[in-house]
């Protein structure tokens, strides 16, 4: 059997990983970006201005998988320094769909 190895810069150890945090803040700019587009527009296209019907314990729920995906990845993007940003790109998508759920329930809280 072969074993799969990890592709590591030997060059600069820290350049992979500031590489793949630089990326990571960018697409979670842009994915918080879209997210407020998104609910903002489709907010204004309702003609009758409605409430959240979540209880709060629904977005204290969803604030907390947020969190916890948006810290994880980070958590493991660093713990994996050496990693090739194309094996660190779950982890990115992680910290994207975690900033997108805070977003999304930041505005329906500030709505409430």
């Amino acid at each position: 059997m072969k074993k799969r190895r990890l592709k590591i810069n030997n060059k600069n150890p820290n350049l992979s990983l500031k590489k793949t945090l630089i990326i990571a803040i960018i697409f979670s700019i842009i994915t918080i970006i879209i997210a407020i587009i998104i609910q903002l527009n489709g907010q204004s296209k309702i003609t009758e201005k409605c409430s959240y019907l979540d209880p709060w314990t629904i977005d204290l729920l969803a604030f907390s998988a947020a969190l916890f995906l948006v810290i994880e990845g980070f958590a493991r993007i660093i713990e994996h320094p050496h990693a090739s940003l194309k094996r660190q790109f779950t982890r990115i998508i992680r910290i994207m769909f975690g900033f997108s759920i805070l977003t999304l329930h930041i505005i329906q809280f500030i709505h409430k």
